[in-house]
Formats: C-alpha cells, structure tokens, sequence
C-alpha cells in the first residue's frame, strides 16, 4: 500500500517515525530512528502513484540516482546515505540526520550575511567536498546554496544528488537538461556534455550569492537568464562589497568564468585559495621583516622533516606553505578550532596545553597539529609560542597542488612523524605504569 502523504506512519520497513522534518513537491522527509544502530535518521519517501506516469518514472529514477551517487561518498561535509528502498511500491531513502539544519539560502540575503570568517570557512569545507566528490567520479550538477546544510555547529553539508552523474555505465542516471537556472553554468546551458567544472562554476555563483546576500544574474523569464548566464558578465563583486579581499573577489571570478580554460579545474584548487584568503584574515600584517625566498630555504633545509627531499622537492613544498611568526604568548592553535592543518617549527619553542594544563613541549625541527591536518576534526588543545617563533604551516588542499613524486615523499615523512610521535607516546606510557 502507498503511504499516504498526509498521515504519519508508525514505522517505514525497521525505522520508527518519530515525526516529520518537511514536505515538499517531492515528498515528505520524516524524522526516523534506527533501532539496531539507536541513531536518528532522516528518511525521505516520495510517493511515485502510477507508475506508468512519466513524471512517476523520473521522480523514481532521481531518488535511485541519489542514494547510488551520494552513497559511495563518506565525507563529513557531504550529506550522509545510509539506506534505500521501497514500501508499498514508494521509494525512500534513509540519511544522516542533521540537528537544528538550516540551508545557506537562509543566509543569502544582505541582513542575514554570515560574517565573512565563517562564511569562508563553509565555502572551504564545500569546495574540498566537491574535490573529494570529483575525484571519486561524482558530479553533482545541481550545487545552489538551498541544497547546503549548515549544522548547529555551522558545519556545511552539501545534499541532493539526485540528478548527479557518475562515471559509471548505469541505467538509473537521470540524464538531460536539468538543474536550478540560477545556479547553472554557461556550458549547462546550452545543453553541452558537462565535467566536474559545471559543479564549480555553481559553487562560484554560491560564493557569490552568500557574499553579496543576491545572485549574480536576475532576469524575467527563462529564457533571458540563461542568456546572461551564457552572454553576460554579473555585476561586480568588489561593488557590491568594497569590503571584501582582493583575493577572494579573484576567486569568485575565476570559478564564474565562462571559459573552461579559464575556469578552476579542481575543487583542491578552489580550497586552497580560500584557505589562503583565511589565513590572511587571521592577524594584522606582521610588522616584522619578510623571509626571503632564500631565507625560508635554509630554515626548511635544516629541518630533520626534509631531509630526504631534493631541493627541488623542497622548494615544491615551500610554494604552497604559508610561514608565519608568532610572538612569545600568542596561539597558533586553539582548542575547540577547525581546521585541516599542521605545523612545523623553524625556529622558537611551543608549549601544548590541553584545559590549560602543559602536556608537551615543542622545539625547532618538531611538529604539532598533525591530527588536524589527516582529518578536520576539532582541535583538542591549545599550543601557544613561548618565545618568537616562525612555524611552516601546512594545508591539506594546499599540499594537493605539488607533483605526485613530492606528494608522495611528503606523505612519507608525515607518516614518519606520526610513527615517532606514537613511539615517545608509548615509552611514556610505559614509564607510567612501570
């Protein structure tokens, strides 16, 4: 039997309904319980009715399409599938349920921006979703802001694949001319072949939608948006915001370009600049004197991390790194922050802090942050300069731009890292208990 859409079932197939989340055009989004694993769940049904109808056939084929896209995706910023199938011939699908969610269209407005730093950590955590997406084969084609949650945390979660294309032979992909006017991509448009760059010229016009609280294009009808999509360039970023970065205006432009050649190729590359544009943001500019290219080389030479690095290599990893200073009582970490990073000291003494308590002492040579930069996870302590240091900060995303060989020398000397920091751990341990 088809589940009515104004009654409340007790139970869909093992899950409870514990209430309804929403109802839409496309069917109604229950708040669900597993009982074997004792988790909340979101559950989506929609109800097809005949199913010789060809809308009923299309909205079936989307709901398919979106539990076998996002379901070979596990990453903490992409909406989670735990399940999928059918009850009395209605298809739904079962997800991570998100507490107190809000989608970043509620933020699109000029009286509702987010404040730029968190807005630019959302969009950091969207862009590396979309690369980790991407490279697993997955193409959204569908990226607007109203299908990104943001979480009680402000934590961004991209959902909705149900028009996703993957790079697999497979009946169920809904194929055609589909997705959001606004959000589409001169190439979309015009109803070309698309490729991962169709979902970043989307994001650009996301950025641009969350930092000016407006689209880039409005126009009366169909027809004239896709001409301006196609044709036009939006009104300019830096007018409509005089007070953002430079940088961060170039960012939004270059994932708006109409040109593919022009455009991003990577979500990596999307994430990095903004984690550029972050760090920036951080700290005034600091009144001391630059390193010199050469300057930073030494430093980096001399530390036991790069000893099996060419100078090649080095210098890979120097293009992409920030280097910071720190006088004695500032913080380069922080307890509780987010972010996928870690350091290494060139010069100057930390001390590691955990509920204001000094667990560790680091010195030139060493690192700290190591677990932040395998997964963003919050920080589980603080580490402050206890005398004028200069660390290497390492991104995740940045660290993506260098040469396969380099990438694979860096991944060695971390895991190297880790291997001796479980080691010392160990020893103390044992010492403890001796």
């Amino acid at each position: 039997m088809s589940i009515s859409m104004s009654e409340t079932p007790e139970k869909l197939g093992k899950y409870e309904i514990l209430g309804v989340a929403g109802r839409g055009g496309m069917g109604t989004v229950y708040v669900g319980h597993d009982p074997f694993i004792d988790r909340k769940v979101a559950i989506k049904v929609c109800p097809v009715g005949d199913e010789d109808d060809t809308e009923a056939r299309l909205a079936r084929k989307m709901f398919f399409n979106e539990a076998q896209s996002a379901g070979v995706l596990d990453n903490p910023n992409i909406l989670r599938v735990y399940d999928a199938g059918e009850v009395g011939g209605d298809p739904y699908i079962v997800m991570e349920y998100v507490e107190g969610a809000q989608t970043l269209k509620d933020y699109c407005t000029p009286e509702k921006r987010l404040p730029l730093e968190s807005a630019l950590r959302v969009l950091h955590q969207c862009a590396k979703a979309l690369d980790y997406a991407h490279r697993r084969g997955v193409t959204h084609r569908d990226i607007k802001s109203a299908n990104i949650m943001l979480n009680a945390e402000g934590d961004a979660k991209i959902g909705d694949f149900g028009i996703a294309q993957r790079n697999v032979s497979d009946q169920t992909q809904v194929l055609g001319m589909f997705g959001s006017p606004t959000y589409m991509s001169p190439e979309q448009a015009r109803d070309d072949e698309l490729t991962h760059q169709t979902d970043l010229y989307s994001f650009g016009v996301v950025m641009y939608e969350v930092l000016a609280g407006r689209p880039p294009f409005r126009a009366r009808g169909f027809s004239g948006l896709l001409n301006k999509i196609m044709n036009e360039d939006p009104p300019p970023l830096a007018e409509l915001r005089p007070d953002l970065p430079e940088r961060l205006v170039e960012i939004v432009g270059r994932a708006m370009e109409k040109s593919l050649e022009r455009r991003y190729e990577t979500g990596a590359e999307v994430a990095a600049d903004i984690a550029l544009v972050i760090e920036s943001l951080k700290r005034p500019a600091p009144t001391q004197r630059e390193l010199s290219q050469e300057e930073k080389f030494e430093l980096a030479r001399g530390l036991a991390f790069f000893n099996d690095f060419s100078d090649a290599e080095v210098n890979e990893v120097l293009d992409v790194a920030e280097w910071e200073r720190y006088s004695s009582g500032d913080s380069l970490i922080c307890e509780g922050a987010l972010e996928q990073s870690f350091f290494l000291v060139a010069a100057g003494d930390l001390s590691v802090q955990v509920t204001g308590k000094t667990i560790a002492s680091i010195g030139k040579g060493e690192c700290v942050g190591e677990m932040g930069y395998l997964a963003e996870t919050r920080r589980t302590a603080t580490v402050t300069a206890d005398s004028d240091a200069v660390v290497v900060k390492i991104d995740s995303a940045l660290i993506e731009w260098a040469s396969i060989p380099c990438q694979m020398r860096f991944n060695r000397a971390f895991m190297q890292v880790l291997i001796r920091r479980l080691a010392d751990t160990s020893s103390r341990l044992a010492q403890r208990l001796g």
